[in-house]
C-alpha cells in the first residue's frame, strides 16, 4: 500500500490574540461550520486539525 502524498490546502498567521482562521478550501472541503469544535492532534513533531464528530 502506497502512502498518500501531502497537500497543502492553505496557510494561516497566528494573530496577537494566538487566534488562526482556517482557510476557505479546508473549510469546504472538511465541511467546518461556525460552531464546529475542532481538535488538535500532535503525531511525530506535526500538528492536524480533526473534527470531534469523527
Amino acid at each position: 500500500m502506497t502512502k498518500p502524498k501531502n497537500e497543502i490546502l492553505g496557510m494561516t498567521t497566528v494573530t496577537y490574540k494566538y487566534q488562526i482562521t482556517i482557510p476557505k478550501k479546508v473549510r469546504e472541503k472538511h465541511k467546518f461550520k461556525e460552531g464546529d469544535t475542532i481538535i488538535f492532534v500532535e503525531e511525530d513533531n506535526r500538528i492536524y486539525l480533526k473534527s470531534s464528530i469523527e
